[in-house]
């Protein structure tokens, strides 16, 4: 149960499932490189939305929830946010992770909070205390000292530049996926917006990936691949993406959004556990920073007045 006060929200069931989400999310980037290992990107990121796709729709069926108040000008949108959020994103993001390494692709991810932030203010979705700007700006500080010592530096030539953009680009649209689902989530459940929209970005995306799917020497592709391209999207994307926007409708954009930032510390954790990157104090430091500005950002409003 979530306990409301006049000056702001306290913390509640939203925030406990957001840092399940973060920890499922930090470990979906090695997921990906595992499967990236066997698959193409267009081939596991074409099958996984895929899945993802199905799971959602299975569920809504199951669920038997009745979609009420939407108009046909409705589903244009929804369409075309579904398409901005899945299909174009998901390209981005898996065309960087291929190129870039997955410190680098969750750095840039983690800004996401901070457009997700102008996202709502321009479109006066949200008003942005002061105190949600300094934890964003804190967290941001804290996430350089994680990064830049995970590969040696951040340089120019620690990563793709190619890849860099295309997750920046990703990172963009994802803010603007959240910030437009917030009108939606004011009558539409979780799921419903998530299957619909995941459905829409799957129905565009797919057959760009249909050559490279049908080319999989399925029988060669190990169990440890197809492991990661299932978990992925069960969790990476189902799990994930009703957390998410259970959250967006519970709490608003920004204080979810806030909650990505303490993706790259987790995915440094896992990154070294799984796939054996390394780690540095500084990056203990910097996950100091970013808690600290989380906490800001959610409960700021105490010293903010």
């Amino acid at each position: 149960m979530r306990v409301q006060n006049d000056r702001g929200p306290a913390l509640g069931l939203s925030d406990a499932l957001m840092l399940a989400t973060v920890v499922i999310w930090a470990v979906n980037f090695s997921l990906v490189k595992i499967g990236l290992r066997e698959l193409s990107p267009k081939g596991f990121n074409g099958l996984r939305l895929l899945v993802t796709a199905a799971l959602l729709l299975g569920l809504l069926a199951l669920s038997r929830r009745k979609f009420r108040g939407l108009r046909r000008a409705d589903l244009v949108r929804l369409a075309l946010i579904g398409i901005m959020g899945n299909a174009v994103y998901q390209g981005l993001f898996i065309g960087a992770i291929s190129r870039t390494t997955a410190s680098n692709t969750s750095f840039i991810l983690s800004t996401s909070p901070v457009f997700v932030a102008l996202l709502s203010a321009f479109l006066r979705i949200e008003k942005i205390p002061r105190a949600a700007w300094l934890g964003i700006f804190i967290s941001l500080a804290g996430l350089y000292l994680v990064i830049s010592r995970m590969n040696g530096g951040v340089a120019p030539g620690s990563a793709s530049l190619q890849g860099d953009a295309m997750i920046f680009g990703g990172t963009v649209l994802w803010a603007a996926y959240t910030v437009f689902s917030k009108p939606f989530l004011e009558r539409l459940t979780p799921l419903q917006f998530s299957a619909v929209t995941v459905a829409f970005g799957a129905a565009a995306y797919f057959p760009m990936t249909v050559s490279d799917v049908v080319r999989i020497p399925w029988a060669a592709i190990s169990m440890r691949a197809w492991a990661s391209l299932l978990l992925s999207a069960l969790f990476g994307l189902v799990l994930g993406y009703l957390i998410w926007y259970y959250s967006v409708q519970r709490v608003g954009n920004a204080r979810t959004a806030i909650y990505s930032n303490l993706t790259p510390v987790l995915t440094a954790v896992f990154a070294w556990w799984i796939l054996g990157e390394k780690m540095h104090p500084v990056q203990i430091v910097g996950a100091a920073v970013i808690f600290a500005g989380v906490y800001l950002t959610r409960f700021g409003y105490k010293f903010f007045k």
